[in-house]
């Protein structure tokens, strides 16, 4: 646009030019504005409402040689694109109706247009908005369909399967990136690491079967002792479950271990034919910076294997 509005300076077309180049500077400014605001979705439907202005002053004008009338797709196309396809329903539709009105009230405009033109311009640009609506919607289901593909890649891959708990993975890549990015709302950050009491033994004795049903009774016994802001996480594929208490220093981390403790002791698994006490150990520490969160993890874990050391059923 602003090649061609020097372009027709050059030949004297004035007026098309300054429109060309007005044109030209809103959509680099808007462009500007859009990244030093990257959070507003606005300067997408500031560009479709220039998009407006740009094919009502094509239209005026006529363009070189009454040709202006061409750059009237590749525009409406952009629009399309610019606002998605919902809202540039009513984008094109204002568009084209202004561009209709003047096309057949042709007293208004600077340019002149022989009917049959008129004609079959707006037969193309019908069909064009079809084809390209039609093209713009599929894509976009398309995109839907890999976004939900994508989601629900990533939660399998951050979730354990059997308790659907968040894994290992996800405090790594997700969890712990966000503490170290706002470290106000995490820390101190206090990690607690629960391992059942002689889970072995309920395999052993019940099979495979009830010792996963133990572990999702568990769950629900741990996550009904946290608050809502805490993490319950299981790290790997045994009897050992991660919880983070963000913004609880360690006194305050072995009460919240010791009430999840009491509360798995009072609440023994029960199904049709077995009642079995469950017990667990717990080891806890607290990291003051995220520089230290690796390292509470350890700490914590020597502290799981000191209680289970002293007698198992106790928070150290």
């Amino acid at each position: 646009m602003a090649i061609l509005a020097i372009e027709n300076l050059m030949v004297g077309n004035n007026l098309l030019a300054f429109l060309l180049g007005l044109w030209s500077c809103a959509i680099f400014f808007n462009a500007i504005f859009s990244h030093l605001y990257s959070g507003s979705d606005v300067h997408y439907y500031i560009a479709g409402v220039l998009v407006i202005f740009m094919s009502l002053s094509i239209v005026y004008t006529g363009g070189y040689k009454n040709t202006g009338l061409y750059f009237i797709f590749p525009l409406l196309f952009i629009q399309i694109i610019i606002v998605g396809y919902k809202a540039a329903i009513a984008y094109v539709t204002v568009t084209m109706g202004l561009i209709v009105y003047g096309l057949y009230n042709q007293w208004l405009l600077q340019a002149n247009y022989d009917d049959e033109d008129v004609t079959r311009f707006l037969i193309s640009a019908f069909c064009f908005i079809c084809v390209a609506f039609i093209g713009e919607f599929f894509w976009n289901q398309s995109r839907k369909e890999m976004y939900r593909d994508t989601l629900e890649n990533m939660r399998q891959a951050n979730t354990d399967p059997l308790t659907k708990l968040p894994n290992r993975r996800f405090l790594e890549a997700v969890y712990f990136a966000r503490a170290t990015e706002d470290p106000a709302d995490y820390f101190p950050l206090s990690v607690v690491i629960l391992d059942i009491d002689h889970f072995k033994v309920i395999n052993d004795t019940y099979g495979h079967d009830v010792g996963d049903d133990v572990l999702v009774y568990i769950t629900k016994l741990m996550k009904a002792s946290v608050r809502a802001t805490d993490i319950v996480a299981r790290t790997g594929g045994g009897e050992e479950f991660l919880i983070i208490f963000p913004s609880v220093n360690l006194s305050d981390a072995v009460k919240l271990a010791e009430k999840m403790r009491v509360h798995i002791e009072n609440n023994p698994y029960k199904s049709a034919e077995i009642e079995h006490r469950i017990t667990a150990s717990l080891g806890v520490q607290t990291a003051l910076t995220d520089a230290q969160i690796e390292e509470a993890i350890k700490q914590a874990d020597i502290n799981l294997y000191e209680a289970k050391r002293t007698g198992r059923n106790k928070v150290v």
